[in-house]
């Protein structure tokens, strides 16, 4: 769900129910009426209802700073299967169960950098981190998702070439 839509109409439900306080609260105003001072107390609950919506779209583009989603839809690689795998040092097991993953949601770029990085610092196989990066770029749409990717591939394949000058120097 567009979280600034949601926003959108919550604000007008919530517009609508609080317009009738904030025309109590002028009528109050204009006729001079010596309780104006309940008039000011009028305007509190308009404030109140609409203050969540405001919020929403005031903090929408700050959203993981400010106001952070309390459900997430995606898979967390951390507290995966194929994280336990890695940990247990059963390697090619995950990552036939990373590479599960891309079909389901190509558009995931940390399944390809962790796939990237385990193919060589775990299982020092490069080449398999050659063939993710292709796959990555081919499937991601996002260009500063493709410059991450881009940039971890030149970084660990940096590795790969340093760690074989050292094991070439000894």
């Amino acid at each position: 769900m567009n979280d600034t839509g949601f926003a959108l109409r919550l604000l007008f439900k919530r517009f609508l129910i609080s317009i009738p306080f904030f025309a109590v609260s002028v009528i109050m105003f204009n006729c001079g009426i010596p309780i104006s001072l309940f008039a000011v107390f009028l305007l509190i609950p308009p404030g109140i209802i609409m203050a969540e919506p405001l919020s929403l779209l005031v903090s929408n583009p700050f959203r993981s700073i400010f106001n952070p989603q309390s459900h997430s839809r995606e898979i967390h690689l951390n507290f995966s299967i194929p994280e336990a795998r890695i940990m247990q040092g059963r390697y090619e097991d995950a990552l036939v169960l990373l590479k599960e993953l891309i079909p389901r949601d190509p558009q995931r770029l940390e399944v390809y950098l962790r796939i990237m990085n385990l193919a060589v610092s775990k299982m020092k196989q490069p080449e398999i981190a050659k063939d993710t990066f292709h796959t990555g770029i081919t499937n991601l749409k996002d260009l500063k998702k493709r410059k991450i990717l881009a940039d971890e591939y030149r970084w660990l394949m940096t590795l790969c070439k340093d760690s074989n000058d050292i094991e070439q120097d000894d």
